[in-house]
């Protein structure tokens, strides 16, 4: 428990630590992404329990349904039907990222450390979505703002949606 006297003689964390954060680029979290083999799962869960609504989503070449939470789409299914629509099978493909650094410099980035990754467009939007292989098949997409010196190396199909782990 604390008492007044050790609260008054806390001392504040030092300038130079907030200083070497603020530095660093911002990263906020953007959504998580499902296959889906019907949505009826999805939205017992996401738009009955919890609230969230179907949305706007960019005109990919493929079905899906964006949910959202007030302004934001959290969850981007995605519909699959190598997945059982009976009981509407659900398989995570990825947890995304977004930020306001430039495509370029992330890509950059990437290679410096060696991480496998590959590139796509938003359709009719200038976001880039770099999708990032970790170790164990997770998969991060980081959107950033697309730049002139981003080569794609992903390209959306009526069948080939995100990338997945067995992709890269």
């Amino acid at each position: 428990m604390f008492t007044k006297a050790s609260v008054m003689t806390t001392n504040p964390p030092a300038r130079h630590e907030v200083a070497s954060i603020d530095a660093k680029p911002m990263w906020r979290f953007d959504h998580v992404s499902v296959s889906m083999g019907a949505d009826h799962a999805l939205r017992t869960l996401f738009e009955g329990v919890m609230g969230f609504e179907n949305g706007f989503r960019p005109p990919f070449p493929f079905p899906g349904r964006w949910l959202y939470d007030g302004e934001q789409a959290v969850v981007h299914g995605i519909y699959d039907p190598a997945l059982s629509a009976e009981v509407g099978e659900l398989r995570f493909n990825h947890i995304a990222f977004k930020s306001e650094q430039c495509a370029s410099e992330v890509l950059k980035q990437l290679r410096q450390v060696g991480l496998p990754h590959t590139v796509a467009r938003i359709p009719q939007e200038s976001i880039a979505q770099i999708f990032v292989q970790l170790p164990g098949s997770l998969v991060i997409e980081l959107d950033v703002p697309d730049d002139s010196d981003v080569l794609l190396t992903h390209h959306y199909g009526s069948t080939q949606a995100a990338p997945k782990a067995e992709g890269f």
